[in-house]
This record gives structure tokens, C-alpha cells and sequence, in this order.
């Protein structure tokens, strides 16, 4: 069974021996990138070349939470490693990690864009030096490493889990309580704020929704119902369509017309020029129609009588020199 470890990873705002330190503005990406980091064990005679490399084969667990307490980012890891777990347990490793970060830069003594690659697991750690290790990166990024204790808080040996505990019952400690209460009071003020930005934002949302339907009800009551429109639509198409009828009979009389009028012009003989009569309305068109249309030319052509509108007959003969009616 895994056991599980938890420590303080690095403090925030606090300058090294060496003259730097991380601000807590990169209190977010050191607890985002830590848990997404690994726990490792280096070669004892190479104590921090896997941090380096990066190597999979010396990873033993993998780091399952990161939060912040005060001015300290905890940090709690699995071993998954069976040889790990007993060596962590039988002490023949000791209770120090070391944190090894990248950062974007170091500028004022603050270190900035900070990201955890793993807490790796350190032998005799030489705590008489600086507590922080500057390394070269080959992407230009700054290593970091800072070492600290760790603590066995669960493990598969209810022995071990207290073994280190001054109370023979295994409860608490009045410190630890204490402790444990500062985390969750910390927790539950990180949950007060987080409620308060989303309500905020709700708010703010409502207010936007609200002013959207205020503007819809607006438009509402000055709109014209769809019932309407389509009413009005409906009697502009009727009122259209039956212009567009009338215009066709219209049309369609006025051709009819001006073909009788033309026959009864060429039966007397007569040409029909179109354009003569295009002032004049097919009603007036089938009028001219009927009145030449009604008039008989006799076999010697001397006398006709034309017919007039009064009901009173005109005489007339055919003149063969001009080659026209002329009335007498």
C-alpha cells in the first residue's frame, strides 16, 4: 500500500542566503505546477542529475495536492514505490526533499514565472549551505532547487504511521490541531473569496439580462404583432395581384380591338399604322372597330354611305385618281 508524504516545498516572500527568493504573486503557478509534478530518488552519487535530465526511471510517486499556508506552499506526495515506501519507513532514508523548479527569470532578487518540476527525495542534505541551489537550464530558463523536511502522514503500517507520535492514543497533538485548523481556516477564506468573485459575476450577468429584456419588452410594445404584418402583407399581395389582372385584361382587350380594327381598315381597303391610335383606350379602339366594321362596299363602288355616330348615313364614291373614299 502507498504511503503518503507532505511537507513545506518553499517558503513565499522571503529572500535566500543567496539573495533571492519567489514573491507571493507566484503562489498560483508554484501550487498549479506542483501538482502536476513527480517525486523522484537520485543515484547517491549524483544526487541531483535526475532532477536535470528529467528521468522517468527515478520517479517513486507523484505528488497528489499543493495549497498554500501563510507565507509557506505545502506540498503532499504518493509513493508508489515499493522499495521507496520501506526505506522512507525504516528511516534508511532520511525525511528531506528537494524542490526543483524552473523560472523565467530573477530580476530584482524576485524570481518570476515560476514552475515545480518535481520534489525529489535527498540524501544527507547539507543544511550548513544555502538552503537554495541556482543551476544553468539548457532553454534559458534558471533551475532552482530548495530543500526541506517532509513527514510520513499515512502509510499501510498503523505502527509507522505513529511510531513518531507523543501521544500514545495516536490523536493529535495540540499543535497539530492547531495547525490543521489554520489550513482549513485558510481553505475555507480561499472558498469565501472564490463565492464572493462568482457572485459578483452573477450579478453582473443578471444585471446584463435584465437590461436585455427591458430593451426586448420595449421593442415589444412598439412592434407590430406578426398576426398584423401578415395581414397587411397579405391584402398589399391581393391589392398588387389584382392590378396586375386588371392591367392584363386591359391589355389583353386593347390587342384584341386593334386586331378588328385592323381587319375592318383592310377590308376597306384601308393601312393601319399602330401608332395612330395608341393614345386611344380598347374600348375606344372596339368602338372605331364596329363602326368600320359595319360599313359593305357595293360591286361598282360609286356610291357608299358610311355610317356616323348621330345615326345619320354620308355619301360618298370611290375616286379612282386618288384611289380613295371621298365623301360628297
Amino acid at each position: 500500500m502507498a504511503i503518503t508524504i507532505e511537507g513545506t516545498a518553499f517558503p513565499l516572500g522571503e529572500i535566500n542566503k543567496n539573495g533571492w527568493g519567489i514573491p507571493f504573486s507566484e503562489a498560483d503557478n508554484a501550487i498549479s505546477s506542483l501538482k502536476g509534478s513527480v517525486l523522484r530518488i537520485c543515484p547517491r552519487n549524483a544526487p541531483h542529475d535526475c532532477d536535470f535530465s528529467e528521468d522517468p526511471n527515478a520517479e517513486i510517486g507523484r505528488i497528489v495536492d499543493a495549497w498554500r499556508e501563510g507565507s509557506e506552499i505545502k506540498a503532499r506526495a504518493s509513493v508508489t514505490d515499493s522499495v521507496a515506501e520501506r526505506k522512507i519507513q525504516d528511516g534508511t532514508w532520511e525525511n528531506t526533499w528537494s524542490v526543483y523548479s524552473l523560472a523565467d527569470s530573477i530580476d530584482d532578487n524576485w524570481a518570476s514565472g515560476v514552475q515545480a518540476r518535481s520534489l525529489t527525495l535527498v540524501q544527507n542534505p547539507a543544511w550548513d549551505q544555502a538552503t537554495w541551489n541556482i543551476a544553468a537550464s539548457d532553454d534559458g530558463k534558471v533551475a532552482v532547487r530548495n530543500i526541506h523536511q517532509f513527514k510520513i502522514i499515512a502509510s499501510g503500517d498503523p505502527v509507522t504511521d505513529n511510531k513518531h507520535d507523543s501521544n500514545s492514543g495516536g490523536d493529535p497533538s495540540p499543535d497539530e490541531k492547531l495547525a490543521e485548523l489554520e489550513k482549513d481556516n485558510a481553505a475555507k477564506d480561499k472558498d469565501i473569496e472564490d463565492l464572493k468573485a462568482a457572485k459578483t459575476e452573477l450579478e453582473t450577468k443578471v444585471d446584463d439580462l435584465e437590461k436585455v429584456v427591458a430593451s426586448y419588452e420595449k421593442d415589444k410594445a412598439t412592434s407590430v404583432p406578426l398576426e398584423k404584418v401578415q395581414e397587411l402583407v397579405a391584402s398589399k399581395a391581393d391589392e398588387i395581384a389584382t392590378a396586375k389582372i386588371v392591367a392584363y385584361k386591359e391589355e389583353q382587350r386593347r390587342d384584341n380591338a386593334m386586331e378588328s380594327l385592323t381587319s375592318a381598315r383592310n377590308n376597306l381597303n384601308l393601312e393601319t399604322k399602330t401608332e395612330d391610335y395608341q393614345h386611344l383606350s380598347a374600348s375606344d379602339i372596339e368602338k372605331l372597330a364596329e363602326d368600320l366594321g359595319s360599313i359593305k362596299l357595293g360591286a361598282t363602288a360609286e356610291n357608299v354611305k358610311y355610317p356616323s355616330s348621330t345615326g345619320m348615313g354620308t355619301v360618298g364614291r370611290w375616286d379612282s385618281t386618288k384611289n380613295e373614299w371621298v365623301v360628297e
